[in-house]
């Protein structure tokens, strides 16, 4: 596993969550090899992360509102192992995307950046097993392809355009007789409790009238 080392200023404010957080990532990478990769802070709060794969550094932004994700983590670890770094896998941000969400369901707790998916932040996680398998297909298709996120734009396209699955009630499920049992069955209750409700009026009130012709 690679060395993680953090830069003065981000060893200055890194958690303890976010250094755990670099190493499980880091240790998903073994063809970095057992050389250090370097962590600092990204110069302008504006961004994300950055990456300089000829110097295996990495820079992240600690001052988000929430903490840095996994998917960031491994996407600034992946352009490592594109060009001019190892040259491992194609070069461009996109592909760093197809790549970073293939290699492991760890890095799906964010949707991702550069590849589009028709989907917003809170509804990503319904889908995101879903487009990481359509990524590791793709991958695949790349060594028969060259037009493989050709292939998987399209086929993103056609899984969002998909008709949601109608949400079935208790009802739907039910044969037809048996919600016709159900629903008498519910008329029998309300006028069995109505009834009851009657029969207890009339008692309440049937003593107050015995005791007035007892006085009488």
């Amino acid at each position: 596993m690679a060395r993680l080392v953090l830069t003065a200023p981000m060893a200055a404010v890194a958690t303890p969550e976010l250094v755990s957080r670099l190493e499980r990532a880091l240790a998903l990478f073994p063809e970095l090899g057992d050389e250090r990769v370097t962590v600092g802070v990204t110069a302008s709060r504006k961004l994300d992360g950055l990456a300089y794969p000829s110097e295996r550094l990495i820079r992240l932004n600690p001052y988000r509102r929430r903490m840095v994700t996994y998917f960031t983590i491994g996407h600034e670890l992946t352009h490592l192992v594109q060009p001019p770094g190892l040259a491992l896998i194609p070069s461009g941000e996109v592909q760093c995307d197809i790549w970073t969400l293939a290699r492991d369901p760890l890095f799906l707790d964010e949707k991702p950046c550069y590849l589009e998916v028709s989907c917003d932040g809170r509804s990503w996680r319904r889908h995101a097993s879903s487009v990481r398998e359509l990524c590791r297909r793709a991958i695949e298709i790349r060594r028969r392809n060259r037009r493989y996120i050709v292939w998987l734009r399209e086929q993103l396209s056609a899984y969002f355009d998909r008709p949601e699955p109608k949400q079935s009630s208790l009802f739907d499920t039910m044969p037809s007789d048996a919600r016709s049992t159900v629903s008498w069955r519910g008329v029998r209750l309300a006028r069995r409790d109505e009834g009851a409700v009657r029969l207890a009026v009339t008692e309440e009130a049937t003593p107050s009238r015995r005791a007035y012709r007892q006085e009488t």
